[in-house]
């Protein structure tokens, strides 16, 4: 699954290339956060299982060939997270995943030429994406989830606000069912942000973070029902980079993300599948 999604990221890779070099604006961003508060289904019996996390961010566009968003996450767990073979002989290493989002959207106004605006929305635009991930645990997930469908970008005084109503359809595997599992199409909600407060030592503090609300998906690979999922990451970001006068956007800040039914796993049968996780940050803008 690591070949599928690296090659699938050189694709990506061509595909930026392509397209940054038409887009109004791109930025590119490394992050670290961590969090010792963070928790995985069944797993730990239920308990907080600490995380370093090393993301890439790209983001461009501006012109009618759309705009793109590509994050990928390089996560590591404590050992309480172990890689396989666990549970059979226990590991004291800690697992490693690696979760790739990828959007693309394209506004209907500049590829039709009309205004598409109306009450609290300044346009609207259509997405495509994928979400692919993999994890060296027994479980060894794989997921291949595309999702389509339209996102309106509201009217805020400065930044953005995007909200998206998406279909969604996900193929797993599961390693203690030795079988891979497709589950049902499914409906998501999703919004991300990116809004300045105001500035502090004359630097700027912003506003900023995603969110999902996805419908259940069907049965699990032991037929077991899954549930709504509910993903919160708000985080408060503070760019110090201002008071060195660093030309690059250098930011630390802290924020907090909940997450219930992590996957469709029912928090109320499997521990560990609602998390309440604080975490800190440090980006860095290219």
């Amino acid at each position: 699954m690591v070949k599928k999604i690296l090659a699938s990221l050189v694709l990506l890779g061509a595909t930026f290339s392509t397209s940054s070099a038409f887009a109004q604006f791109q930025d590119n961003a490394f992050r670290y956060w961590y969090s010792s508060d963070f928790r995985e289904s069944d797993t730990n019996n239920g308990k907080n299982i600490a995380k370093s996390i090393l993301s890439f961010t790209h983001v461009d566009g501006g012109n009618t060939l759309g705009n793109n968003f590509l994050n990928v996450d390089l996560l590591k767990s404590s050992a309480s997270d172990p890689t396989a073979p666990a549970p059979i002989s226990p590991s004291s290493t800690g697992a490693t995943e690696v979760y790739v989002v990828y959007r693309h959207d394209v506004s209907l106004s500049k590829v039709t030429g009309k205004k598409y605006a109306f009450g609290p929305v300044k346009d609207v635009l259509i997405t495509a994406g994928v979400d692919l991930n993999t994890k060296n645990t027994y479980f060894a997930p794989g997921k291949r989830m595309p999702v389509f469908g339209p996102t309106f970008a509201l009217k805020v005084p400065k930044g953005f606000w995007d909200v998206s109503f998406l279909w969604d359809k996900e193929w797993n595997n599961n390693g203690f069912a030795h079988h891979g599992v497709e589950f049902h199409s499914a409906a998501m909600l999703a919004t991300s942000w990116g809004v300045p407060l105001f500035k502090v030592a004359k630097a700027p503090l912003s506003f900023e973070g995603f969110g999902l609300i996805n419908s259940t998906k069907g049965p699990d690979a032991f037929g077991n029902g899954t549930k709504p999922e509910t993903l919160l990451h708000p985080k408060v970001m503070y760019n110090v980079g201002k008071l060195i006068s660093e030309k690059h956007n250098w930011q630390i800040g802290a924020g907090y993300e909940w997450w219930n039914n992590k996957f469709g796993n029912d928090n109320h049968k499997n521990p560990g599948s609602c998390a309440h996780a604080p975490f800190v940050e440090l980006a860095i803008h290219l």
